[in-house]
Parts: C-alpha cells; sequence; structure tokens
C-alpha cells in the first residue's frame, strides 16, 4: 500500500505539472489534439498503480514525452495555418441568414434536430432568427442573431451609457491580494485608509473589491454560532 501511495503521489505531481504546462484549457474547450493526448495521459498514469510490478520510470517517461509532444505541436498550430487545421479542424457555418446550410452539416454528420437542440440550449427556438451560427473547432456552436432579435443596447438606442469600473478583488477570506493592487491604482496607503473608514481589519473582511473609479464593496465574515 506505501508504493501505491507514493506511486500515485508522484504520479498526481507529474500530471499535474504537464496540465499546467499544457494550458488552461477546460475540458469542454480541448481541441481533439489536446483530448487525446489527456486520455492517453490518464491511462497511463493508471498503470503503474495497477500493476506495481511495472517501472515507474516507465510511466513517467512517456508522460513526459507525450506532454513535450502536446507542447511541440501547439507551438507548430501557432506557426501553421495547415498545422492548425490539420490537428483541430475549422469553424464552420452551420446557419445562414435564418436558413441551415445542409452541405456543411452533412459534412459535420449533424442533424437537423442535432442543430435545433444545440440553438435551444443558447435560448435560440427559431432558426429563423439566426442571422449565423459556426461550429467552431471545440464542437460548440457560436451565433448571431439577426438585428431586429437582438437585445436591445445602449449603443442601438443612442443613449449614452454611463461609464462603469473594472472591479478588483483587494481581499480573499481575509488575505490580502497584493498582485491585484496595479489593476485598481490600488497602493498601501490607499487600502489602509479604507480599512479605517470601513472599520474594520483585514481578517473580518469575507471580500473586498475596489473598481477602476475608486468605488469600494466589502462583505464581512459570517461568524459560526457556537
Amino acid at each position: 500500500m506505501t508504493v501505491t501511495l507514493i506511486r500515485l503521489l508522484i504520479l498526481y505531481t507529474l500530471i499535474l505539472g504537464c496540465m499546467r504546462l499544457m494550458g488552461r484549457r477546460q475540458i469542454g474547450e480541448l481541441q481533439p489534439s489536446e483530448l487525446v493526448i489527456t486520455m492517453l495521459l490518464s491511462e497511463i498514469a493508471s498503470i503503474p498503480l495497477e500493476n506495481t510490478d511495472i517501472p515507474l520510470l516507465n510511466s513517467i517517461v512517456v508522460i513526459l514525452v507525450l506532454t513535450a509532444l502536446e507542447v511541440l505541436l501547439s507551438a507548430l498550430c501557432l506557426k501553421s495555418d495547415r498545422t492548425r487545421k490539420l490537428l483541430q479542424g475549422s469553424p464552420m457555418p452551420v446557419v445562414w441568414n435564418g436558413k441551415p446550410i445542409q452541405k456543411t452539416l452533412k459534412t459535420l454528420r449533424l442533424t437537423i434536430d442535432d442543430l435545433l437542440e444545440a440553438l435551444r440550449e443558447k435560448d435560440v427556438f427559431r432558426i429563423t432568427d439566426v442571422q449565423l451560427a459556426i461550429v467552431e473547432a471545440n464542437g460548440k456552436l457560436t451565433l448571431q442573431l439577426k438585428p431586429q432579435m437582438q437585445n436591445t443596447t445602449a449603443e442601438l438606442m443612442k443613449i449614452p451609457a454611463p461609464q462603469q469600473g473594472i472591479p478588483c478583488p483587494i481581499v480573499y477570506d481575509g488575505s490580502i491580494q497584493k498582485e491585484n493592487f496595479a489593476y485598481c491604482n490600488m497602493t498601501d496607503e490607499k487600502f489602509q485608509a479604507i480599512l479605517r473608514q470601513s472599520g474594520l481589519r483585514t481578517e473580518e473582511i469575507f471580500l473586498l473589491t475596489v473598481d477602476t473609479l475608486g468605488s469600494v464593496h466589502y462583505v464581512r465574515k459570517e461568524h459560526d454560532d457556537a
């Protein structure tokens, strides 16, 4: 059991480092090549845990090779459109001006039911409301509604919108996030002034945000009843 736990700790640390090295995509955003690498990493990592007779070094070498391959392919995709299209595919329009593009649907092996379901997931129940819909390389559907079906905005109504500051967190659960100070022109002196004005200590704050216009919002920590 001790050997298995040690192997698990080593492989966990290694896989975590490799995943961080490959990027921060969520599972639903993985490109085909990234998904294959991820699946292979999980399978390879499980082998030495199930059979402790297999040398751990064998799996470590394979994991490092796969990670290096993924990093190399990512670099090639950045430099070559042809390589990127070969490995990741290309976005393909499936609806234009309210009409499904049947040729593209056949190429993607999507039925009209599949398309309508994907539209409903976007809260669109009539295909005629869609100006353009595209199936992205990762399989997600993105769309643009026709102008008359889009939500009313200040720009469309030609109304000047009030300027809003961009909030940034300064305190998380009693911990000061100094790395965020530069984003909202915060300084130690300004922060101490906010604390004095609020009458709180840092450890009493659950969340404190300051936006780029200087607006301050804070939430006190809730104390559990004894």
